[in-house]
């Protein structure tokens, strides 16, 4: 299978447009797949307020995907709060496809922001990856990278997670995609995992394509 991965639209349609339309022309391209902050940053007074305008968004950019008539997975990041669909299938969580069944997603985070049940400390997150069938079969999506590993941003501080990387090193899965962390856009290899960060940043639009059988990469600036 061969998936194109990007991360952090932030409601910007005119990224998903972008990338939409190099989808289009790249049929090879099985999966599409969204690892974590997809709406918009919106201004609000209320809480519910931004999870009202952040599932607008979030309707607009499934009806937006859905012109490319094949498979898409999301999760959600840090700054994505809308209540997901309950039948929303490519909501990865929610997606019960065999082909799909080495797929993990990874939506907590190792800090407070909106005080939703997704975010913790390093403890919390440890606990958390404790309970996910993970092995060295498995493809992670996850918003968080590992803790000094696609992680840096611009004023030196790594935002990674340390269980997650610990993670890594005792189970070795074969993948694993990430965003968040605009900065670092690239690839490692960490303990055998192939390692991917995707996140576009304010002015770039940007992914990966991957082989998962090969794991043969194409860097994709658009």
């Amino acid at each position: 299978m061969k998936v194109f991965i990007t991360s952090d639209i932030h409601g910007r349609f005119d990224i998903l447009n972008k990338i939409i339309e190099f989808l289009k022309e790249r049929q090879d391209i099985e999966c599409i797949i969204l690892c974590g902050d997809i709406t918009g940053d919106h201004a609000f007074s209320y809480f519910y307020e931004l999870e009202d305008k952040q599932y607008e968004d979030y309707i607009k950019i499934k009806d937006m995907l859905q012109q490319l008539d094949r498979k898409v997975l999301f999760i959600q990041g840090n700054h994505d709060v809308f209540t997901v669909d309950k039948s929303d299938i490519t909501y990865l969580p929610y997606c019960k496809t065999e082909a799909f069944n080495k797929f993990i997603a990874i939506e907590y985070l190792n800090f407070f922001m909106y005080g939703t049940k997704r975010e913790g400390n390093e403890e919390d997150m440890k606990h958390r990856l404790s309970k996910l069938n993970i092995d060295n079969k498995s493809i992670i999506i996850s918003h968080i990278p590992p803790y000094k590993c696609l992680d840096k941003a611009k004023n030196g501080v790594y935002y990674g997670s340390e269980a997650i990387r610990e993670m890594i090193k005792e189970k070795k899965p074969a993948f694993f995609f990430c965003g968040h962390v605009h900065d670092s856009f690239g690839f490692k290899k960490l303990h055998n995992t192939f390692v991917f960060n995707a996140a576009c940043d304010e002015i770039t639009t940007r992914g990966w394509i991957i082989n998962l059988e090969t794991a043969q990469y194409e860097k994709v600036i658009l």
